[in-house]
């Protein structure tokens, strides 16, 4: 499936869901849709996408988690940058060495 056309019919959804009175019901139709095509093309897809075409029912119960998820994609769309993970702070890796070391160091003591 074209990269053009993907960003098209997210551009589709994010616009049906920014609509004023929102038909959560075409918003679902069109996610269904794109997540089956999607599928069918083996495509690999970013886990935004992903997750966005899955969680319609749920942005539309929570405005919250709907707005990050649609500024989320809306950075994909623009900058073709996501991020699938969860960022780990520098200092919280050295304090997973730091136990663990610690940790041995008790044990062989």
């Amino acid at each position: 499936m074209a990269t053009s056309d993907i960003q098209a019919r997210l551009t589709r959804i994010l616009t049906a869901e920014e609509a004023p009175i929102v038909d959560w019901p075409v918003v679902d139709r069109l996610c269904d849709e794109l997540d089956r095509d999607l599928d069918a093309s083996s495509d690999d897809i970013p886990e935004i996408v992903t997750h966005f075409l899955s969680d319609s029912d749920i942005r539309a119960r929570d405005a919250s988690y709907g707005e990050t998820q649609r500024d989320a994609v809306r950075t994909y769309l623009a900058t073709g940058d996501y991020f699938d993970g969860v960022a780990v702070p520098w200092w919280g890796c050295f304090a997973l060495v730091a136990a663990v070391v610690g940790a041995i160091a008790w044990a062989l003591a």
